[in-house]
């Protein structure tokens, strides 16, 4: 009864917040504002909306209306209120539409819950195509999103185009379109041409072939305006938007950055001269490779050289640099970044904390921290809560745990435990003991066995409230610490890594202790374990032994060369992507360049894709 009364003054309580209504026309109105506030992503907002108009309803549409306002509270993140709406209504399973709506519900607070296998059990009939055209875009939309958390981008862009056949708003409709090319664009340029399986006048494949062929003209708008062209022919009836069609003819060359002129400034002498000789010899491989090869020339300047960051980049400019790469180091960055004189476009090599760089100031570089970051986002997507840490003692270990547990916290983790170790060690038993609580269990049982003076069967247990364990780890540890956890009973623990793990180099004699360990890397290192094909198979005799040694920076040299020439479409158009060795890449607000990692999980000493790993 209480229970009943406190949801009597919550329905109360919002209908005051969201006002009044009066009248079936105005109730109709209002209700497909609700819903457009629900498509447009103002929950909270919904919900007070579809509370309100059920005090005015009849008894039939108040069930509906109360239906939607459960969803809306649950994408709101606000799901007691849900539950607390759902339970308090009585669904009629001959109604279709009332069926569907509580269907809904359940999906979307098992979509907040993270858990996208249930959505789609959920909703795996498909509904009457009476029901009214907003729940059925509603339920096209959660699938979509259940896809997204699933890692599958295609059934995503599916979805949201059989969503798209439910909407009227212009807004709405725009908004679904970038949707669908976000999610085609995190494919590469194989996999849409592969996967593309029927032919015009498939919407869906229609979509496939114009990502496609952005991505493969992407730098030559002559090329892509006449491709664009086949495709209108090829797909007259297509429902993409006239403007996205005329922005894609209307590119020109001269908004594509090929400078005559390079400077690269890098710390080649000095203690990270090794790094600083790997990110050169990645420029000059793409370098090389490129066709057809024009009048451009590469100045490569020491940054170690005596003077500071800003002498050697005003020689650089003066020398007639149009475009400079790097510095490499940090303190240099953040110099660079102070002085407002940056005159000419400039990708630094690492990232700076500062929001306030120059224009002309753009970001890109292999951060820890940023693997970190994604480490947490595909763990909270995998649907776990609970992170246990295991880090290494020093500045990297602090770094690396710092960024994860900063990013685990925001999107609504909890770390249970952290424990530091001994890089230096082979044995980390007494580390890992702490992490799940091994000696706690001992001294329960001695605790017991001295009560009841008698010796006892036991087994030691791990502490049970630990989803997963993020390692931070190179591979002589990660080979030591996956072994020693199955040892101590964490044998079906998840664990995730960032790249640092894996050398780069297939070794399944010795990389097979780590199997089940899952890590993010970049398309690179994972040529021949994934179907990426980019420039190494092409100029794999000529790696240089600074580019075998330290593959990562090798390909960061090539991707900070052939970026170059995107970086303006990159910035112009932001919800496009490009396909680098080092991950798909694409410009921040900050003109930092993100990259989205390749997921991978060892099996039988080798990194196989997690979609191919589970099969």
């Amino acid at each position: 009864m209480i229970r009943r009364l406190s949801f009597l003054f919550l329905l109360a309580g919002l209908v005051l917040l969201a006002g009044c209504a009066t009248g079936p026309t105005q109730i109709a109105d209002n209700k497909a504002e609700a819903e457009r506030q629900f498509a447009l992503g103002d929950y909270q907002q919904a919900a007070q909306s579809f509370v309100a108009l059920s005090q005015q309803a009849d008894i039939n549409q108040r069930t509906l209306l109360l239906l939607r306002a459960s969803a809306a509270f649950a994408r709101a993140d606000n799901l007691y209120q849900a539950r607390q709406i759902l339970k308090s209504i009585q669904v009629n399973t001959r109604n279709p539409t009332q069926v569907l709506l509580s269907q809904l519900v359940e999906s979307h607070i098992a979509l907040m819950e993270r858990r996208p296998g249930d959505v789609l059990l959920n909703l795996s009939s498909k509904p009457s195509p009476s029901i009214d055209p907003a729940y059925l875009a509603d339920y096209h939309r959660v699938r979509a999103d259940a896809y997204t958390v699933l890692g599958n981008r295609l059934e995503t862009a599916r979805e949201l185009v059989r969503r798209e056949k439910y909407l009227t708003d212009p807004i709405l409709v725009e908004a679904n379109q970038k949707a669908i090319w976000q999610a085609l664009a995190m494919l590469s340029e194989r996999a849409l041409q592969q996967l593309r399986s029927d032919p015009p006048p498939d919407v869906l494949s229609g979509w496939m072939q114009l990502v496609q062929i952005t991505k493969a003209y992407q730098l030559h708008p002559k090329s892509l305006n006449e491709a664009v062209s086949r495709w209108r022919q090829a797909y007259p009836n297509h429902p993409v938007q006239t403007e996205l069609l005329t922005d894609l003819m209307s590119r020109r060359q001269e908004d594509i950055v090929t400078p005559n002129n390079i400077a690269l400034l890098l710390p080649l002498s000095g203690k990270f001269a090794k790094a600083a000789e790997a990110v050169q010899d990645g420029v000059l491989a793409a370098y090389y490779s490129r066709t057809p090869k024009t009048a451009q020339t590469i100045q490569i300047y020491d940054t170690n050289n005596g003077e500071d960051i800003l002498a050697n980049y005003k020689r650089a400019v003066n020398d007639g640099a149009q475009f400079i790469i790097g510095p490499l180091d940090k303190a240099r960055i953040e110099k660079l970044a102070e002085n407002d004189d940056v005159s000419v476009p400039t990708l630094a090599l690492n990232y700076v904390e500062r929001e306030d760089v120059p224009i002309n100031l753009f970001q890109f570089g292999l951060s820890p921290e940023e693997e970190a970051h994604q480490v947490a986002e595909r763990t909270w997507l995998d649907g776990h809560v609970n992170a246990a840490v295991l880090v290494p003692i020093g500045p990297w270990g602090e770094r690396v745990s710092k960024a994860f547990n900063t990013r685990w916290k925001e999107i609504g983790g909890r770390v249970v435990e952290q424990q530091p170790y001994n890089a230096a060690r082979n044995d980390y038993s007494n580390p890992i003991r702490m992490l799940l609580n091994i000696d706690e269990s001992r001294r329960r049982y001695r605790s017991i066995a001295n009560l009841l003076k008698q010796d006892l069967k036991y087994t030691p247990r791990r502490r049970q409230d630990i989803d997963f364990i993020f390692l931070a780890a190179y591979p002589r540890q990660a080979r030591q610490i996956r072994p020693q956890l199955k040892f101590y009973h964490a044998s079906d623990l998840p664990v995730y890594a960032t790249s640092h793990v894996f050398t780069g180099n297939l070794n399944p004699e010795r990389d097979r202790d780590m199997d089940g360990l899952m890590f993010g890397d970049m398309p690179w290192v994972l040529t021949g374990n994934t179907s990426h094909r980019g420039l190494r198979n092409e100029i794999e005799p000529y790696i240089s032994k600074a580019g075998n040694r330290l593959q990562r920076l090798y390909a960061l040299g090539i991707d900070s060369y052939n970026i170059i020439a995107a970086l303006s479409p990159l910035k112009k158009y932001p919800y496009q992507r490009y396909d680098g060795e080092t991950g798909s890449l694409s410009l921040d607000a900050r003109q930092r360049l993100q990259r989205q990692l390749t997921w991978v999980r060892f099996r039988s000493g080798r990194p196989i894709s997690l979609d191919e790993s589970v099969q």
